[in-house]
């Protein structure tokens, strides 16, 4: 009986150590990795739903994009293509009438006395009452023919500032029409910069016409104060003079002897 237990006994103890050795299958921890890795899968399938929406986000931007330069037009292109006809580098570095060297070059000093501004004076004579040709000295009377020649070349400017300021004109209001009727963005920065062009260049015409007016002012005041330093210095020499003629005089009359009459 007892060896019969001893066996019951070994056969339990072996049978225990045999069911260990078996693998045994944990549901748990396969539920749980099955279920991190559906939530992997949903988060790369949330990533990949951005990415699209991304994607189409920035081909609406392009295409947007695309539309308004369509309409605009390419804005560097734009600047290039402003072809202003009236406005060349000629047109912008013109200028108007003759140069001041010019001027003066051509200046006679005794034309200013036959000068008579279109017959608003009369002619100055040189015949004296002899009928002979007075001899004027053609320094004193230069000035005033500069004055005369400036004044002339003041006119001519005047006229060929007109001329360009009508020219201009018909540029400006013919390019307000066609900005008005301008289709896209690109077409009115162009014709809007002609404009601003155009309308600096009528502002450079006028004051070419107002900085020869201003060279006749200064000639006239510089012949003014010239003049009024001639009268001064010409008093002072008189002056002067006077004081050595009277001078001579009193030491001539130092020398005469008086003679004495018998009476």
């Amino acid at each position: 009986m007892k060896t019969y237990l001893l066996i019951v006994f070994i056969a339990l103890v072996s049978a225990r150590q045999a069911w260990a050795q078996i693998p045994v299958t944990d549901v748990a921890s396969i539920a749980n990795n099955r279920i991190a890795q559906a939530e992997n899968i949903a988060k790369w399938v949330e990533s990949i739903n951005n990415l699209r929406t991304q994607i189409n986000q920035l081909n609406q931007q392009i295409n947007i994009q695309d539309d308004i330069r369509k309409w605009t037009g390419n804005p560097t292109e734009a600047g290039a293509n402003v072809i202003l006809d009236v406005l060349g580098e000629e047109d912008l570095a013109r200028n108007y009438g003759r140069a001041k060297n010019a001027v003066v070059g051509l200046t006679r000093s005794l034309q200013s006395l036959q000068n008579t501004a279109d017959g608003s004076y009369r002619a100055i004579g040189s015949v004296d009452l002899n009928g002979n040709e007075l001899q004027r000295d053609p320094l004193t009377f230069r000035r005033y023919s500069l004055l005369d020649s400036k004044q002339e070349n003041t006119a001519l400017v005047t006229t060929q500032t007109q001329e360009r300021e009508k020219e201009l004109q018909a540029e400006i209001a013919l390019t307000l029409g066609e900005l008005k009727a301008a289709d896209t963005d690109a077409e009115v920065q162009k014709l809007s910069g002609k404009l601003t062009a155009l309308n600096g260049q009528l502002a450079q015409v006028e004051a070419a016409r107002r900085r020869e007016v201003d060279e006749v002012a200064l000639q006239k005041i510089a012949n003014d104060s010239r003049l009024e330093q001639e009268r001064q210095a010409a008093a002072e020499m008189e002056a002067r003079d006077a004081f050595l003629s009277n001078q001579r005089v009193t030491d001539y009359m130092k020398t005469l002897k008086l003679r004495r009459t018998k009476q």
